[in-house]
């Protein structure tokens, strides 16, 4: 079986190199992107879903680990690259997760990969990101915002700033705080998946709401909510119960 692989990292060199030493010592990995910063490799581990990601830790503005939580695909082996980061080195030991020292040597990087594809084989389950996750405790790690693909780069947003969205054919609009507003090339089906928040409920086919953002609702078949911005959303008349059970 061939090996679908992406390497994420934020220094040129270190792409390059890596990528010279899977293809020189690992015929059955193929490399099918290269990210340079954790924003692009989000983006490129969720449109490619690869069986396997060389993920560098250190890397400016969001962190290897920091990265993952914002992951909607995760099916796939993490191999991690390090220059030495001692914290992360004993969680990944707790996990039995593999990882490279910087510079990687070759052998080192063909047992790594040998391992990966022994797992694959025998149809052993991913390792669980969710569980990495609670076993590296990071200082300041972004649990209450979320990874939004918004004009052509990943922002990162918190979940509080959102009022509400709205669909509008195959585009979303998003209104945020402060009178803000974006569309999204995404249906409203995909960024409610995206949002998978419990303060987020579709009242009708169109409108997607955040419960913190509501000031008052108006009674009616459905009936209406007035948002913290002072727009209006019609909620339909099959949701009305299960809203009014989530505002109680």
């Amino acid at each position: 079986m061939i090996l679908k692989a992406i390497i994420v990292d934020d220094e040129q060199h270190s792409l390059q190199t890596t990528e010279l030493l899977i293809q020189r010592n690992c015929p059955n990995v193929t490399i099918i992107g290269m990210a340079e910063s954790a924003e692009i490799g989000i983006r490129m581990i969720n449109d490619l879903k690869p069986d396997l990601v060389f993920l560098d830790i250190a890397m400016p503005v969001m962190n290897g680990i920091e990265m993952l939580q914002y992951l909607n695909y995760t099916s796939f082996e993490i191999i991690f690259t390090t220059a030495f980061d001692e914290y992360a080195v004993k969680a990944f030991k707790v996990n039995a997760i593999d990882y490279l020292l910087k510079p990687i040597e070759s052998s080192e990087l063909i047992e790594a990969v040998e391992k990966v594809q022994q797992k694959i084989d025998k149809n052993e389950h991913y390792h669980k990101i969710d569980e990495l996750l609670k076993t590296i405790d990071i200082p300041g790690i972004r649990k209450n915002k979320v990874a939004l693909p918004i004009d052509g780069k990943i922002q990162i947003v918190p979940y509080d700033s959102i009022i509400y969205c709205q669909a509008d054919s195959n585009y979303t609009f998003i209104f945020f705080i402060n009178n803000k507003k974006v569309i999204m090339s995404k249906t409203l089906k995909e960024v409610e998946k995206l949002l998978e928040h419990p303060n987020f409920f579709r009242v009708q086919n169109s409108y997607l709401v955040n419960l913190n953002h509501i000031k008052e609702y108006i009674r009616g078949e459905g009936g209406e909510l007035i948002m913290s911005n002072g727009h209006e959303v019609r909620v339909s008349r099959n949701k009305k119960e299960q809203l009014l059970k989530l505002l109680s």
